[in-house]
């Protein structure tokens, strides 16, 4: 997609940096593996990364209250990196702003929407979109965005009995009546070291280095006007040197279909309820409530389930049901979940691209039938090793004959 005049200030300021603390005095390091888990209290260099395809941050103790602040949205790139922050004039540039990095200049080409925090299956849509705050929206060609006349989106007109094509013509809709902003760029896979924040941000880098008991990031990915960034081991839920070893289950598309097996009446079809939150891997906490079949399109072919299963806090005292989770044709997972059942930590085996839980067996009907899956991810069978390059550098020297 071509845009003119398509580039905003995107600013931020260091409200992550805090002053330096042990990590090993504030948090603890879990890595993500397909086997077992435990805890460290420093990480290895990023060029002696051992196999692990990740690593959560684990605080010791309750983090203090976080100070309120004007954040109200994200910046998210075609990569899928998210910047939280929101809106600010700046004599007559529109700038973003929230803390960590350096001012720089982001082009609208390589974003895929400005709006509230979002974690879940990708947007659809074919055009350009602009949802408006009564609920409104507008479809078209977002032309620019900046401080004087908002977002400029070319839309059509609707076709009257004398026209053979519709006509279009330029809209102009102020910044404080916009909710969300969708652009329909090319969506590109992301690359380097990957790092999620406590506010929802999901940042990108080359490397990273502990410089005083803190992450210094080193050339931070579409950030061109700024090297790194040096952020508090506190305010990172999770870092990952190659993102695409870990999915998460909630990225994943999903489809619920009621049980015609199970004598459990339902009212209306099952559901799936997401609570969107920043977390770990973007894991965000997805419920389940049934009786019924919840199958889930896996970004990747086999791997390892790594959740922690409960019960829905709002239905604690009233679940009583089973659960069974089958992949390839097999039951992997099969436990009664009662009111009185403690979270179950689970890593099962995944076979193919399809992952299906089922719930039934309901003591109390559709009401007592819910789960909530946590730090739900799909780690990769191919954890720990690094991608090789699909083709031969321009000099790289070649067998005869191949």
């Amino acid at each position: 997609m071509t845009l003119k005049a398509t580039q905003f200030f995107l600013c931020f300021t260091s409200t992550l940096l805090i002053a330096p603390v042990l990590a090993g005095d504030s948090v603890l390091f879990q890595p993500i593996t397909n086997t077992e888990t435990q805890l460290i209290d420093k990480l290895p260099a990023s060029d002696q990364w051992p196999g692990w395809c990740g690593v959560k941050i684990i605080q010791k103790s309750s983090p203090a209250t976080p100070q309120k602040t004007s954040t109200q949205s994200c910046y998210t790139t075609t990569d899928g990196q998210r910047l939280a922050g929101t809106f600010e004039l700046n004599n007559t540039k529109l700038s973003w702003r929230n803390g960590a990095f350096q001012p720089f200049v982001v082009d609208l080409e390589k974003t895929q929407s400005i709006g509230p925090l979002f974690i879940g299956e990708q947007p659809t849509t074919q055009t350009d979109t602009v949802f408006l705050v009564n609920n409104d929206r507008i479809d078209g060609f977002i032309e620019s965005i900046d401080a004087t006349k908002g977002v400029s989106i070319e839309v059509a007109l609707p076709i009257t009995s004398k026209e053979t094509a519709p006509k279009k013509e330029m809209t102009h809709i102020p910044i404080e009546r916009i909710s969300e902003i969708q652009l329909t760029t090319k969506i590109k896979k992301p690359s380097g070291w990957r790092f999620w924040l406590i506010d929802g941000s999901v940042v990108d880098a080359d490397s990273w280095s502990d410089v005083q008991n803190q992450c210094a990031l080193k050339n931070a990915h579409g950030f061109t006007q700024a090297d790194g960034a040096t952020i508090s081991w506190s305010n990172i839920l999770s870092m990952s040197p190659n993102s695409k070893t870990i999915t998460s289950l909630a990225r994943c598309t999903q489809k619920a279909i009621s049980n015609t097996d199970t004598q459990e009446p339902r009212l209306s079809s099952p559901v799936v309820v997401k609570k969107t939150m920043p977390a770990a891997f973007d894991a965000i906490p997805i419920d389940l409530h049934g009786p019924g079949i919840f199958e889930f399109s896996l970004e990747q072919i086999g791997g390892t389930l790594s959740a922690s299963l409960e019960v829905p806090p709002q239905l604690r005292g009233d679940v009583e049901c089973r659960v069974t989770i089958e992949c390839g044709g097999k039951v992997v997972f099969q436990e009664s979940i009662k009111q009185e059942s403690n979270p179950l930590q689970i890593k099962v085996p995944i076979v193919g691209n399809k992952l299906i839980v089922k719930l039934d067996q309901s003591k109390r009907g559709a009401f007592g039938c819910a789960i909530r899956l946590s730090e739900a991810i799909v780690i990769s069978d191919s954890c720990g090793t690094s991608l090789q390059p699909s083709h031969l550098p321009p000099n790289a020297p070649a067998k005869p004959g191949l």
